[in-house]
């Protein structure tokens, strides 16, 4: 059944590549395990990834194969894994929530978790969406955990999680749908390609930042304009 979803000897080497990067990594048995699925496979697999759970980068290689397999079927291979990182982003946040701070410092390091806690004070919903469109290793689940420990805005939190997960399994589906097995040489080598992915990761935050400063010094016009029109009427 793998073989007819998509090349499994291919998979199997990008994942062995992935796996000797990071010895800890099970990438090859978890792509395997879920590759029986097809785009079904995405959504368990979307949500440990969105888990403190480390995959490793299994549900991008998994969402792009099965794209470079059946381009016809991209958009629903994208709808597939921001579905099951939807579901996986809301379990972390209540996790997050019901943890707490004091344990994600534990869990992170004091350091690291006081630069999440900055972000999300700093930009809110704008780091979370940075953090979810960013490739790997971004710190996603901290983001997310720290989000729930934070209590901050759920619609919100879904807005940027579900912004930023679209765009990256979109951008990842219609790529692997176009180029088809060049995704291969892609996954064999990532640090051949690395100054690309930060700098397509760069721009999305530059635009992300912008938005942002564009955002709250709207309000500020609209105040001003509001208390000009009440002097001169």
């Amino acid at each position: 059944m793998v073989s007819s979803v998509f090349n499994a000897a291919n998979l199997g080497k990008a994942a062995r590549v992935l796996a000797q990067q990071r010895p800890r990594a099970s990438s090859p048995t978890l792509l395997r395990f879920f590759a029986h699925w097809g785009g079904l496979g995405l959504v368990p697999l979307a949500i440990i990834d969105s888990s403190p759970i480390p995959t490793f980068g299994s549900l991008d290689i998994l969402t792009a194969f099965l794209s470079a397999r059946h381009s016809d079927l991209w958009l629903y291979y994208a709808c597939m894994a921001t579905l099951g990182a939807m579901i996986g982003s809301y379990f972390t946040y209540k996790l997050g929530q019901k943890a707490g701070l004091a344990w994600i410092e534990n869990k992170f390091g004091a350091r690291r978790s006081r630069q999440v806690e900055y972000a999300l004070e700093r930009w809110g919903s704008g780091a979370v969406f940075v953090s979810t469109v960013a490739p790997p290793p971004c710190p996603t689940s901290m983001f997310l955990l720290a989000a729930g420990a934070f209590g901050y805005q759920i619609r919100k939190f879904f807005l940027a999680v579900f912004s930023g997960r679209a765009i990256r399994y979109g951008l990842l589906t219609i790529i692997a749908a176009h180029y088809g097995r060049r995704i291969v040489r892609y996954m064999r080598h990532p640090g051949q390609y690395l100054w690309l992915s930060l700098g397509v990761t760069l721009l999305i935050v530059l635009g992300t930042v912008a938005f942002l400063m564009l955002r709250r010094r709207a309000p500020v016009r609209d105040q001003h304009l509001s208390q000009a029109s009440g002097t001169r009427g």
